[in-house]
């Protein structure tokens, strides 16, 4: 089922651009597709729509089962990722996804984290940087069984570096399944055997 609920989010009303979002639904649906009461309402996907379109838009919204970033462009060279936008908390401010998990999630839920490109490794997953995204993503995603929760990307950020340096970079996802969804279905890229190579295609 996670290729059906990416692609019902992604291909109707995602846009053509880098951007992230995380959905929490029923355990029943992300298991078998029913009900289809799990997905978050057409009214609900429209308005993260609507909120994506803008620049630097943010969908955030005090209720719902869905929260979405793009790219916040901060000056010519500084940007806060889509990613980071979702999963970044401070002292004042919970993150749009501990929001949308304080309200939504319980025993009987999954958790999806879609983004269009491949967590990058001079940002999203470098070591030590201000914007890195590692340990918030494994905090999220600690607490939730394995069969629950998984991280998606679409296609390979096409800036990163030779295979087996963003293979280690992705290693440091711990507590969450890695899948590559697109045309070809879903692949597990978690793991590191020559089976991977179908996750690092860069068409």
């Amino acid at each position: 089922m996670l290729k059906q609920i990416v692609d019902h989010v992604n291909e109707k009303y995602g846009v053509k651009a880098q951007y992230s979002f995380a959905v929490s639904l029923g355990q029943a649906y992300c298991q078998n597709g029913s009900p289809r009461k799990g997905l978050p309402s057409k009214k609900e996907l429209e308005n993260m729509t609507k909120a994506l379109n803008q620049e630097d838009g943010l969908y955030d919204p005090d209720d719902g089962r869905i929260v979405a970033a793009r790219v916040k462009y901060l000056n010519a060279v500084a940007r806060e990722h889509s990613e980071w936008r979702l999963l970044h908390s401070d002292q004042n401010q919970k993150s749009p996804v501990q929001k949308l998990l304080a309200r939504t999630y319980g025993q009987n839920s999954c958790l999806i984290f879609f983004t269009f490109n491949s967590p990058c490794v001079g940002t999203c997953l470098r070591e030590n940087g201000p914007y890195n995204i590692v340990d918030m993503v494994n905090d999220a995603f600690h607490p939730i069984s394995k069969r629950y929760k998984a991280f998606v990307f679409q296609q390979i950020y096409q800036k990163d570096p030779m295979p087996q340096d963003l293979l280690d970079a992705w290693h440091r996802l711990h507590n969450v399944p890695l899948y590559r969804c697109d045309n070809n279905g879903c692949r597990d890229c978690s793991k590191n055997d020559p089976n991977i190579k179908p996750c690092l295609d860069r068409r």
